[in-house]
């Protein structure tokens, strides 16, 4: 049985999944599910060097709840629906962070010892009447989280330890797609133990990759256009080490799929990612 630091690890690819009118649910089996990296889209905001945040207010929600999770309370569930609405449903501040700055895990740091910790369940509603654009969600939950948590952060780039995409020698198996245009909210899902894209760039697939490992990817595969392309691997097959993946006693590697499937590859590199640097958090009091 999954711990529960294990669900919001978990949950760290769930932030950057945008479904509107969907809610996700992590239960107990949610380690076992590839469903996670689905549509792994993150758009980052942040640009340029460090740049000091304070309690600016660019936008807010009308109406704001905050209580810490029950211990015992194992969902971990985040959904934008209808009416501008908002839940987070046990949330650490640090997937908050994630999801009001379209970032992933390794792109937050700093911040008290609880940040990746403690849970809270967040409920909100913006005064519109219909779904929130990412758009009206990002500035509203960043002030939230200002006047909330107390949080107060800057913006800066660092090179981190990653990977770059590129082709293989034997080159690209991708698809060439007929979609015109990208379309981020419907692009990739799951069909059954596959996940499966339709109109894809290679930079996508380089951010939904980089949401699964963990880690920055670079997209250097030099394709261009948009493609199709299903991939499947089994996800207790990748113990990642700076240069393989062992998966031979476990299944199939997310390294072996790529090569074999699609004709891609991942090599170590260090990429320049921003990052969300949190100077102070406090911790939410319930009301």
């Amino acid at each position: 049985m999954p711990s529960t630091a294990a669900l919001m690890r978990d949950a760290e690819v769930e932030t950057v999944i945008i479904h509107r009118r969907t809610s996700h649910c992590i239960e107990e089996n949610m380690a076992r599910q590839m469903a996670n990296v689905v549509m792994a889209l993150a758009a980052v905001a942040a640009a340029g060097q460090t740049t000091a945040r304070g309690p600016e207010r660019v936008a807010a929600f009308d109406v704001v709840s905050v209580k810490p999770t029950a211990a015992d309370d194992r969902v971990v569930r985040i959904e934008v629906g209808p009416g501008g609405r908002f839940v987070a449903h046990g949330y650490s501040l640090k997937l908050l962070v994630q999801r009001a700055f379209g970032v992933k895990g390794f792109q937050v740091a700093g911040g008290p010892s609880w940040l990746d910790e403690d849970r809270f369940n967040v409920e909100a509603r913006a005064a519109v009447q219909e779904d929130l654009t990412e758009e009206q969600l990002r500035p509203m939950l960043q002030t939230l989280l200002q006047d909330r948590f107390g949080l107060r952060y800057h913006l800066l780039t660092k090179a981190l330890p990653g990977f770059a995409l590129s082709v293989t020698g034997k080159g690209s198996k991708l698809k060439r797609s007929a979609a015109a245009a990208e379309q981020s909210e419907t692009a990739v899902r799951r069909r059954g133990a596959a996940l499966v894209g339709e109109g894809v760039s290679t930079k996508t697939l380089a951010t939904l990759f980089g949401a699964y490992l963990g880690k920055p990817v670079a997209d250097e595969t030099g394709l261009r256009g948009l493609y199709d392309f299903e991939i499947t691997w089994t996800e207790r097959a990748d113990v990642v080490t700076p240069e393989r993946v062992t998966a031979e006693e476990a299944g199939v590697s997310l390294v072996t799929a790529l090569r074999e499937q699609l004709g891609l590859k991942l090599k170590t590199k260090r990429v320049n990612a921003e990052i969300v640097a949190v100077d102070r958090a406090e911790k939410a009091s319930a009301n």
